[in-house]
């Protein structure tokens, strides 16, 4: 994939997202406006629902049109390690999995594309019409199904989460937390890179373990990342985070988004005191673990 494509789609990825959800805020407060702009994105999402439904090759023609791409036209996405997911796996790969997958595209696929939900979607086209995702009942549990009281616009977001994320609602971190594949990626991307900031004292597939383990702790880290304490993108903040949890769940079998936020915001605080490429190890240890609760 070249970044002409990227950029091309865009534009007009950014307009679907936004022309495919409702959100009252950002309608007319007019009773009868508000209520015909509704009737126009519930039939929108129906198209989707439709497309999705009349499987693979209808959805690949519906998503294609919605990025103005044309019909024959090469995407270029990663190859796809395996025949096919289950909705099962998809949905939820376990950590041999997506150290599977996202090993596969180690060098096929650069940060700057990773965090890019578009890039994602892209993909998804090109696997979609693979069969990577399998047949229409597939495609529908994998990419909309959720909650029953969503209703159609709760499916909607699904599938806009999971192929590639949903940044005109939720931002950047959308495509981290939202997208089961790009999610996959940046983990065993984040998880090599910490056993290269330790010497690989913690090993890749530990740390891979460790950011696997709980969801919310996982989205907790990404938000913080991007929003709030952008000083734990330092790998060997990253690296001491990821240290302590892993003492944490040896200790306790489990870790959640609290402890990640306690143990983050003492690191940014000696971040922000000391560089951090010459503070030693023990001292990122120390601060990273005096954030830990005794009920932890």
């Amino acid at each position: 994939m070249n970044e002409a494509i990227l950029d091309r789609v865009q534009a007009p990825f950014s307009a679907w997202q936004r022309d495919i959800i409702f959100e009252k805020k950002k309608y007319s407060t007019g009773k009868d406006e508000g209520a015909v702009q509704q009737a126009q994105v519930l039939t929108r999402q129906k198209k989707l629902e439709a497309a999705v439904s009349s499987g693979p090759k209808a959805l690949g023609r519906y998503l294609r049109t919605k990025l103005e791409l044309g019909a024959d036209e090469t995407i270029g996405a990663p190859i796809f390690p395996r025949p096919k997911l289950t909705p099962g796996e998809y949905l939820n790969p376990p950590v041999l999995l997506e150290a599977e997958l996202s090993g596969a595209w180690a060098d096929d696929i650069s940060p700057k594309w990773g965090s890019r939900a578009v890039f994602w979607l892209l993909c998804h086209i090109e696997w979609i019409e693979q069969e990577r995702l399998g047949g229409a009942s597939d495609l529908n549990e994998a990419l909309m199904a959720g909650p029953s009281s969503g209703g159609i616009e709760g499916r909607t977001r699904n599938f806009l989460r999971r192929t590639g994320g949903l940044p005109v609602v939720r931002g950047k971190t959308s495509v981290f937390s939202d997208c089961t594949l790009a999610r996959a990626w940046w983990r065993h991307r984040l998880a090599e890179e910490i056993a290269d900031a330790t010497d690989n004292e913690v090993p890749a597939a530990t740390a891979h373990r460790v950011l696997h383990a709980n969801r919310p702790a996982w989205e907790r880290l990404v938000m913080l990342s991007l929003r709030r304490l952008t000083v734990i993108n330092h790998p060997r903040a990253r690296a001491a985070i990821v240290r302590e949890l892993a003492e944490r769940l040896r200790m306790y079998g489990a870790i959640d988004q609290q402890q990640v936020l306690a143990i983050a915001v003492s690191l940014a605080r000696l971040g922000l005191r000391n560089s951090l490429d010459h503070v030693g190890t023990e001292t990122l240890a120390w601060a990273a673990a005096s954030a830990r609760r005794p009920s932890a």
